[in-house]
């Protein structure tokens, strides 16, 4: 049997505890840059990190009440277990209709029954909405009706919003994960890529 010098015997244990060292930090930084991957599509959308009323994201959603056009009043809580695409808008916004033609594609592309897009309208009535979309619409459009000193609705701005359109992607445990002011291009690769990302938690 051929004895080992010990000096190698030093460097064969040295080598080893680098290799070890470094397969340690490999296997910590893996679920990291997983998650930097699932989350880079939302932050290719420049999402705020901040809002001023509900605080910084992650945050829970405020929960909230509104009637559809049926007068059928739902809740946000009644969607919990789906990903929510939560729109504020109004008829005459400029950027809201521009952007509307891409958010009726975005469910399309998505094609998941666990995402909901809530387009919460700052109207005082159904009339401009049914004139906006005589058509109909794939989103559920919900009434937030502005009183004598706001033009924003109540429920926007208790979301923050007091200028239209600005869009809240909610998670399935009901927290805000992505606030974004102003209009987007939500048939976008991104746009579908980061809807899809929250379907997948």
């Amino acid at each position: 049997m051929i004895a080992v010098p010990a000096r190698k015997l030093a460097g064969y244990a040295i080598v080893a505890i680098l290799l070890g060292i470094l397969v340690v930090q490999y296997l910590v930084a893996l679920p990291a840059a997983a998650e930097d991957d699932r989350t880079s599509a939302c932050r290719a959308l420049g999402p705020m990190p901040f809002n001023p009323q509900i605080g910084k994201l992650p945050v829970v959603a405020p929960e909230f009440q509104a009637v559809d056009y049926t007068g059928k009043t739902t809740s946000l809580a009644a969607y919990r277990g789906k990903v929510v695409f939560l729109n504020f808008w109004q008829t005459a916004c400029p950027p809201c209709r521009e952007e509307a033609p891409s958010m009726e594609a975005l469910a399309k592309l998505v094609g998941n029954p666990d995402f909901e897009e809530l387009a919460l309208a700052s109207e005082t009535s159904f009339d401009p909405i049914r004139k906006f979309y005589p058509q109909g619409s794939q989103l559920t459009i919900l009434l937030d009706p502005p009183d004598d000193e706001h033009s924003a609705g109540k429920i926007a701005r208790r979301f923050g919003t007091e200028k239209w359109p600005e869009t809240y992607l909610i998670d399935k445990r009901g927290v805000v994960r992505y606030y974004y002011i102003n209009s987007r291009r939500w048939d976008s690769a991104n746009a579908v890529d980061c809807v899809r990302s929250l379907l997948a938690e």
